[in-house]
């Protein structure tokens, strides 16, 4: 195994990790509102708000509610945004003001220990929030306003790791780069905004061949494709084996690149 992919099964890594646990189990009673409260407003407001104002929404010629549409496109959604978030802002965070990475690299500590405990924490983060909105949507199921395959659920929950550890990898790309903790708002409108609205996650992308072509290399488009066709069809399809391939070739793209920048950046190597 190459190096930088042994480091995140190694000790030290899982050491990192288990600090952000301990550190985020203080404040639990604060931390479970945004997983629960974010879904159920976004679902209350635009699945059924915003649904009932709107006709049959049509896909993949279904007729479907607008709230069926939209759950699974926020369970994706959910796990992109939280591991960019948590890899970039609380990263940056942690190793610009509150130097906690000065302090573990004090110990036998590696700089892609902490890393990689950064990508696992990100990852892990978006996975328990995504676990959240998979809560949310059984009671929207049990209210009778949503029908889901449900068996499949169990089976979504390891495929959203690892789509949100190879989002985390840009998101540290992004905190090895931005020089301030004033640049913050460039990754939202360079990153999140483009792959946001070019993925389907809240509406069908229109029919143009410039987004079609887009859509195709964007893998919150199949993620969340894929997670439709499989919550409401109970298929799986081509767009998750896509959407897996496109975020492992990111994961082995950007990890080692993310590591030499913020290597140059903590200890100022060329």
């Amino acid at each position: 195994m190459n190096r930088p992919f042994r480091s995140a099964v190694e000790w030290q890594s899982r050491a990192i990790l288990g600090r952000h646990l301990r550190v985020h189990l203080k404040n639990w009673h604060t931390a479970m509102l945004p997983p629960v409260c974010e879904p159920l407003v976004l679902l209350l407001a635009f699945g059924v708000g915003l649904g009932r104002q709107m006709t049959a929404l049509q896909w993949e010629g279904r007729s479907l509610d607008y709230l069926a549409y939209l759950g699974p496109g926020i369970l994706a959604y959910t796990a992109f945004m939280t591991s960019f978030f948590q890899s970039l802002f609380s990263a940056f965070m942690r190793m610009r003001y509150q130097k906690a990475w000065e302090g573990q690299l004090t110990t036998q500590v590696r700089l892609e220990h902490v890393v990689w405990g950064e990508a696992l924490w990100a990852a892990s983060m978006a996975t328990a929030y995504s676990v959240a909105v998979c809560l949310v949507l059984s009671g929207f199921g049990l209210a009778g306003l949503l029908q889901l395959h449900w068996e499949w659920l169990p089976v979504v929950v390891p495929m959203l790791f690892l789509a949100a550890l190879a989002f985390s990898s840009v998101g540290l790309l992004f905190t090895a780069v931005l020089p301030s903790i004033d640049h913050m708002g460039l990754p939202f409108f360079l990153v999140i905004m483009p792959v946001g609205f070019a993925s389907s996650t809240y509406f069908p992308l229109p029919d143009v061949p410039w987004v079609a072509a887009l859509a195709q290399v964007n893998p919150l488009h199949h993620l969340a494709e894929g997670l439709r066709w499989l919550l409401l069809a109970g298929k799986p399809t081509w767009h998750l084996a896509w959407a897996m391939g496109l975020c492992g070739l990111l994961l082995f793209a950007l990890l080692p690149l993310d590591l030499r920048l913020l290597r140059r950046r903590v200890f100022g190597d060329v």
